[in-house]
């Protein structure tokens, strides 16, 4: 069998059709963003005779007598879950491959977030589902690789599509912030872009704390929402086609995810980009920041643009 360190599978370059970004400093008009995504169908790689930690680090079972007896004689599948992975990033990871798999009755991965729980119950998998808190013995441990940077293409509709609502009346307009434990770079203005986005009457949502039920209901009513945390991308496949999309990313660093993803469920997708990061050498590092680079997202300009997007 394959180790499951093994490669994954090359992924094909698919070309994104061009949109101009709002905002940016001069220079912006050189930079559209990506003109393309990575796309990968999975590989998924077979393990006999393992012992597999919490974390997903496999040994060989030889090496482990202290981890007894393997968890299931059935293959157990192992799913990207867990505080480090995002409920955006847990909807369109290996859970669209879990689900797919029939064969695979016995789930396994790191102890499941609050919501990662909800949309398991909800999907009828949460019984499937058994939590490593100890390296534990396997049979058999299938895995999904996926290449660092590359989305699972069309795969990705598997869980939203049972996830979505269907579509309602206009609701309220919701703006995702990034975390501050895990943001790249430290967002230096984010009491007044808070303070602006409800006054606006934008729902500024955490998706992390929000019951599943409420998340959903508000992705599939949102006429508007501002993503500025690009792990969160995924729950782009919450929301019904025409959803206008403002994507906010530091200048330089817009990716191609949620510009991929909104082309898969049709929905109307313009970037806006932000200050460039910049570090503060003379100075101490913005109050509450957890890493050294931060950026501004300029309201004024954010304004405008948010005004181009829902007159066009």
């Amino acid at each position: 069998m394959p180790e499951p360190n093994a490669p994954a599978a090359a992924a094909e370059s698919l070309p994104l059709p061009p949109v101009a970004p709002l905002g940016g400093s001069k220079w912006a008009r050189f930079y559209r963003g990506p003109s393309a995504v990575a796309v990968v169908t999975p590989d998924l790689i077979a393990v006999e005779g393992a012992v597999i930690s919490p974390d997903g680090e496999v040994t060989p079972i030889e090496d482990n007598p202290e981890a007894g007896e393997p968890l299931t004689e059935t293959p157990s599948f192992w799913l990207e879950a867990g505080e480090k992975v995002s409920l955006g990033q847990f909807l369109t990871g290996s859970f669209n491959i879990a689900l797919r798999l029939p064969t695979f009755h016995h789930i396994i991965g790191s102890v499941l977030t609050a919501r990662q729980t909800d949309v398991l119950a909800r999907l009828g998998k949460l019984r499937d589902y058994a939590p490593l808190v100890a390296p534990r013995a396997c049979s058999k441990v299938v895995f999904a690789r996926f290449q660092p940077g590359a989305v699972a293409g069309p795969l990705v509709r598997f869980v939203a599509d049972q996830l979505r609502l269907p579509a309602a009346a206009p609701g309220t307009p919701i703006a995702v912030l990034p975390v501050r434990q895990f943001e790249r770079f430290g967002l230096v203005n984010r009491a007044s872009l808070t303070a602006w986005l409800r006054a606006k009457r934008f729902l500024i949502v955490e998706p992390e704390r929000l019951k599943l039920s409420e998340l959903l209901e508000l992705f599939a009513a949102a006429p508007v929402v501002l993503l500025a945390d690009p792990r969160q991308a995924g729950l782009l496949g919450l929301c019904n086609p025409g959803t206008k999309i403002l994507e906010i990313a530091p200048e330089g660093w817009l990716g191609a995810s949620a510009h991929y993803l909104a082309t898969l469920f049709g929905l109307d997708w313009q970037p806006f980009l932000a200050c460039p990061p910049s570090y503060p050498l003379r100075g101490a590092l913005p109050f509450g920041s957890l890493v050294p680079c931060s950026y501004e997202i300029p309201i004024r300009e954010l304004a405008l643009a948010l005004q181009t997007l829902l007159d066009s």
